[in-house]
This record gives structure tokens, sequence and C-alpha cells, in this order.
């Protein structure tokens, strides 16, 4: 599970006007789509996820959240350049894993899917989060920004949008680190990786 690369870019008009301050909140929308999976058993909806899923990072992926981002707000010139307006915006769409109709898996290991779904979903929704966060952090940066001219404040707004970007992406990589040991304890994985063990000794043995 793993975030893809946000996307955005920076731009901000420069109008000479009189100070003025608007609060701004960072604003989003989520869409989530999924792709199905299916199979008789635990490994071999495993194996479908590992075919269908997303790739990220050219590495396969159980899911994925991607975000791109606009930002608005004008630079404005008085005794200094501030800001103002100044509004983010993130649109994320979140991939995920959904068991098609026709599987046939056992009840037990129908829950242990069931269980494994809900744990990706919530784990996306934290990379969300995280973002988020960063959003905001970057929204009270950027409305606090004061310098002798636009072109400066401009700079130096551009600066502060890629110190997050690889602050956030640290926190990303952090936070997926921190949760490699509970996926891999997670009674669906578990189960299907020990039964597609089971499959490749008996098929080497022959």
């Amino acid at each position: 599970m793993a975030m893809s690369r946000l996307i955005a870019a920076f731009g901000l008009s420069c109008m000479v006007v009189l100070p003025a301050s608007v609060a701004a909140q960072p604003v989003q929308t989520t869409i989530y789509s999924y792709y199905t999976v299916t199979g008789n058993s635990s490994a071999e909806v495993y194996n479908a996820m590992l075919r269908s899923g997303p790739r990220v990072g050219g590495s396969d992926a159980y899911a994925a959240t991607t975000a791109s981002t606009s930002q608005d707000g004008k630079l404005v010139q008085g005794q200094s350049c501030q800001v103002q307006n100044y509004r983010l915006k993130m649109n994320f769409t979140i991939r995920l894993p959904k068991l098609a109709a026709g599987a046939r898996l056992a009840p037990a290991e129908h829950s242990r899917w069931l269980q494994f779904a809900q744990f990706v979903q919530r784990h996306e929704e934290t990379h969300r989060s995280i973002w988020l966060g960063c959003a905001q952090a970057l929204e009270n940066q950027v409305k606090a920004l004061h310098a002798e001219s636009c072109a400066e404040a401009s700079r130096k707004a551009a600066e502060l949008w890629d110190v997050m970007r690889k602050t956030c992406a640290r926190k990303h990589d952090a936070f997926d680190t921190a949760q490699q040991m509970l996926l891999i304890r997670q009674p669906f994985v578990r189960f299907a990786l020990i039964r597609r063990s089971t499959v490749t000794n008996a098929a080497a043995a022959q």
C-alpha cells in the first residue's frame, strides 16, 4: 500500500491592493474506485490482487491513494507583499480491491477477507489524513508569509510547497513502514501466504 506522488502546480497572480486577510481551510474531495478480484480460496484472491492491483513506484500494491491539488490566491503589495485569499484544494482517488460476487470463499476465509479489506481502506484513508494535515500546515505558513516584493513572496511560497511535499513524503514512508508488521499479521494475508507456499511446495515435489 502506498501513496503515489502528489501532483501540484504553484501559481499566484500579483495585484497591488490594500492588505486584507481571509481565513481559508484546505478543502478536499474523495473518489473511491475499485478493482475486482475473485477466486475460490484466499490464495487465489491474493494472487488476483497481485495481478490486478495498482502499481506504485514500480511495485505491486494492494491499494493506492493518488492526489492532485489546485491552489488559488493573490499576491498583494502593500508595505510588504502577502498572499491573500489563499485556498488549497486536494482531490483524492482511493483505489481498493473488491471481492467479486462470484468468488467462492469459505465462511472463515470470507470473514478474514472482510477484515483485510477494512484494514486496507483505513490505511489509505490515513494517507489522506496525512496529506490534509500537511496541507493545513502549508496554508498556515503561506497565510503568514510576508516579503518585501511579490516576486520574493512567490519564491518563498514555492519553497514552502517544496518543503511540505518532501516532509509529507517522509511521513507517508514512516507510516507505511510502521504498518508493514500489522499487514503481515492480517489473518487473510497470513493464511493466503501459507496456502500459496503449500501449493508451491507441492508443485515442486512433483
